[in-house]
């Protein structure tokens, strides 16, 4: 293992330990006729395989603090992930959120560094599986969010994102003629504004209410950036209670770039979260498009089941939609609920795509 990766190794593990045992803390004593604050840590094992990196094996923290009733605040979590793959490959994370008293404020954060294996196909949504090559990006993740209510359910946001990685790539194909931006990776900055309206009854599972968020990120090469692009992002979701605990969820998620974007900052089809069953980054273009519909259904004490099914297109412009490949998923569930009073739970989900493709997907709590 090399220096600085051990150097950045030994810093994300003391910012973890120390998150770790600030979550930790003693609940304060709460006021007279107040309920008290909870903390609880889990630490659960992370397992996978892909074809591109082999085994992948390491552990997952995930802590949660319930604040004390009088603040009417939403939970504050922190998530850390440390995977390591038996081709040498290293992905470490750490993902957190708070909320202020009544939720009127939230702040986010995510800090990641991986060298991660990634498949490149091209862009296009008619790239063969023979195009496939591999790429492995090195390098660090920040992003720092924030929203402020401004009235009932909605909220203004702002945030940072920042991006400084090398890609390398891992096989034979068009990566290593340099012709495609981005293909050696660089630096990015992003600053994001947005507005979003957040009615959901549960941040981890919801079973009613919705969440539409609309934002737009913008990086330009005069201010800490190699590439000038930006991205506009519409997520959409809803969700209602059918009978009892029996819940139906849709997501809509748009996304277009415009400017001399990176190739692997354009707009993505396939991931865990949406259009499960291909693999990240199968089709890419300027402009992606995906709808899809989960039905949850509880089946015995913890044990959870569900079914999905969606369709996604990739496109050049918002006018080549008509013209576009539409892109099936569909697929199902299990979901074991590790703290039923805050519906924290782990997944585990197959997905089948267009042509042959599928994928087995494990991670915390629903997939939307």
């Amino acid at each position: 293992m090399s220096a600085p990766m051990l150097s950045r190794l030994v810093a994300l593990a003391s910012l973890l330990g120390a998150a770790t045992t600030l979550c930790a803390q003693p609940d304060p004593t709460p006021a007279s006729g107040d309920s008290v604050g909870r903390r609880r840590i889990r630490v659960l094992p992370a397992l996978a395989s892909a074809p591109e990196t082999g085994l992948q094996f390491g552990a997952t923290v995930l802590a949660v603090w319930e604040p004390a009733a009088r603040l009417r605040a939403r939970p504050a979590s922190l998530t850390a992930t440390a995977l390591r793959t038996t081709k040498s490959q290293t992905r470490l994370r750490i993902d957190g959120e708070r909320w202020s008293t009544g939720n009127a404020r939230r702040f986010a954060g995510t800090l990641q560094w991986q060298e991660f294996p990634l498949p490149y196909f091209g862009i296009g949504d008619r790239t063969p599986e023979s195009a496939e090559e591999l790429y492995v990006p090195r390098g660090t993740e920040a992003i720092l969010t924030v929203q402020q209510r401004f009235v009932g359910a909605w909220y203004a946001t702002a945030g940072l994102r920042y991006l400084d990685q090398r890609i390398t790539p891992d096989s034979v194909g068009v990566l290593r003629t340099n012709t495609v931006t981005g293909s050696r990776g660089g630096a990015m900055s992003q600053f994001i504004v947005g507005v979003l309206n957040d009615t959901r009854d549960n941040l981890f599972a919801p079973h009613t209410g919705r969440l539409v968020q609309l934002s737009y990120a913008r990086s330009d090469e005069a201010i800490w950036s190699d590439f000038t692009f930006g991205t506009l992002r519409l997520d959409a979701r809803t969700y209602s209670t059918v009978r009892r605990e029996h819940v139906f969820a849709t997501q809509l998620q748009v996304i277009g770039v415009d400017g001399a974007a990176p190739f692997d900052q354009l707009a993505l089809v396939g991931n865990s979260d949406i259009m499960r069953g291909y693999v990240r980054g199968r089709y890419r273009d300027r402009w992606a498009a995906a709808l899809q519909g989960e039905y949850r259904t509880p089946v015995r004490r913890r044990l959870g089941a569900v079914v999905f099914a969606g369709a996604g297109m990739a496109a050049p412009s918002l006018d080549a939609f008509g013209s576009s490949r539409l892109l099936p998923t569909y697929g199902a569930g299990l979901r074991m609920e590790i703290d039923p009073r805050q519906r924290i739970g782990v997944r585990a989900d197959y997905g089948r795509g267009g042509d042959g493709a599928s994928g087995i997907y494990l991670g915390f709590n629903q997939a939307f």
